[in-house]
């Protein structure tokens, strides 16, 4: 079986999970079985499942596994559960319990204590934080799982003491997430019956666990999402996530490292030299075969241009608020739609106050169903500086709108050749004035441009981002994987 190792799912996800998506509609279209594998405590889970069309029987969360049993994991889940919450407090306000009912059928009994905060000894107010959680099984009221939280004074809330209870049998007793996760991944190669296939999508734990004690005949594969670096010219803050430093220290202990764009396998390269059979490019999103083509030929009035991604920080999508407010005060007949949800929500309603562009420019919300909301608009903004492989922008360019952002890598110096298909501007991580008169300078580019050639060329540069062609991809890894055995 091939696993799809990742933390949590909600009804927000983040790219990770949207290429986890994309990468087992290619399994299916491949024939090539799979699991979504989740090792956080997650209470919503199925809720989240169904909004994503997820299946019961495709996804195994950890803890769900430790309460019920090995049928679990083969099946999924039996039914679904009613949901409740209570929460009890003492009568001196000190403790606290909270008694919740999954929908997966887990009671789950949260005991709050309060203690002095000492990470900030400034703080007057005690910090009330979990200290035990107990997990029971709604149908055979048994208490499967038992996990006590200490105060670490560097990492804060850590898991210890980890008791697992009626286990095939046997009570196990964890005191660390990497011993714990090592158990059950042990366990899903066991029910499967060997031979596994992980792929580790995130999670520090997972590639610790997976990587060092190997299961005997398993493959590992480490699929890297984002930059793995920050800045290559700058030594002491070299990485863009910590999260990649294992597996950059330990590249020998996986049979594969795959990552979105031929870009970012030639700068790996530079590093590892020797690893150009190991690391492989697969794209993490493509389009659909077969597609509708477009040939608008004349930018709209007024112009109407669109950004989707999740609301955060990274995106910078204040500069893209700025840069359109900044065109709409010099003349242009601009409006500016924004689909996403996330922490910067607040944020970019207070910006779009303060440029006056209430009128103009948009937060529209999430949205699951972008395929049919880009052919409204005439081309897609990003002022992100840095993209793995950049989703949003295929999906864009696919709905012919060309594509105005920043010459970051590694997505959008692949997939936007400027000129041709969209334009890349100039940055600086540290001149927010600089990159919106950048963007204000791309905006203006794509007006004063051949808009019906370049509306020709988004269609044609995604040929290769094809659903069948990366399915094929897929493919020829995971046989190719057994076949050097």
């Amino acid at each position: 079986m091939n696993f799809f190792i990742d933390g949590a799912m909600g009804i927000g996800n983040s790219g990770v999970e949207h290429a986890e998506f994309y990468r087992a509609a290619r399994f299916d279209q491949a024939k090539i079985p799979y699991r979504f594998v989740f090792v956080e405590l997650v209470k919503e889970l199925h809720e989240a499942m169904d909004k994503w069309h997820l299946r019961d029987d495709q996804v195994i969360n950890m803890w769900e596994y430790f309460v019920h049993d090995d049928d679990y994991l083969r099946h999924g889940l039996k039914k679904r559960y009613p949901t409740s919450e209570d929460l009890v407090v003492d009568g001196t306000n000190t403790h606290r319990i909270r008694h919740s009912v999954t929908s997966a059928g887990m009671r789950m009994v949260y005991h709050y204590v309060k203690y002095p905060d000492k990470h900030d000894p400034n703080n007057k107010l005690l910090v009330v934080s979990t200290g035990r959680i107990e997990l029971f099984n709604v149908e055979s009221n048994e208490r499967r799982v038992m996990i006590e939280y200490v105060d670490d004074p560097n990492r804060k809330a850590l898991m210890t003491n980890i008791h697992l209870y009626h286990q095939n049998g046997k009570h196990y007793l964890f005191n660390n997430l990497v011993d714990l996760h090592r158990f059950f991944f042990q366990q899903l190669d066991r029910v499967f019956g060997g031979h596994s296939t992980f792929l580790i999508d995130r999670g520090e734990e997972n590639e610790v666990a997976l990587a060092t004690h190997k299961i005997p005949d398993v493959k590992l594969v480490d699929v890297i999402h984002a930059d793995h670096l920050s800045d290559r010219d700058v030594p002491a803050h070299p990485l863009w996530n910590n999260y990649n430093e294992f597996m950059l220290q330990h590249i020998d202990l996986y049979d594969r490292v795959v990552v979105a764009t031929k870009l970012q396998r030639k700068d790996l390269l530079i590093d590892f030299p020797q690893a150009t059979k190991k690391i492989v490019t697969i794209p993490v999103g493509g389009v659909r075969d077969g597609g509708k083509r477009r040939n608008k030929r004349k930018l709209g009035d007024p112009i109407k241009i669109i950004t989707a991604s999740r609301l955060a920080s990274e995106k910078h999508i204040d500069l893209a608020i700025r840069a359109v407010a900044k065109l709409h005060d010099l003349g242009s007949n601009i409006i500016f739609d924004i689909y996403g949800q996330g922490g910067e929500d607040k944020k970019l309603k207070q910006t779009i106050q303060d440029v006056h562009a209430e009128k103009y420019v948009q937060l529209q919300g999430l949205s699951n169903d972008l395929e049919h909301v880009y052919p409204q608009y005439d081309a897609f903004i990003s002022a992100s500086f840095s993209e793995g492989f950049g989703l949003t922008y295929i999906e864009a360019l696919n709905a012919a709108l060309p594509v105005v952002t920043f010459k970051a890598r590694f997505g959008a110096m692949e997939l936007v050749k400027d000129g041709n298909n969209g334009f890349l501007q100039e940055f600086k991580r540290d001149d927010d004035d600089f990159n919106v008169a950048q963007l204000v300078k791309g905006l203006e580019r794509l007006m004063q441009a051949d808009y019906g050639r370049l509306v020709k060329n988004t269609q044609a540069s995604v040929k290769q981002f094809q659903d069948h062609v990366i399915a094929n991809k897929w493919k020829e890894l995971i046989h190719g994987l057994r076949a050097i055995d």
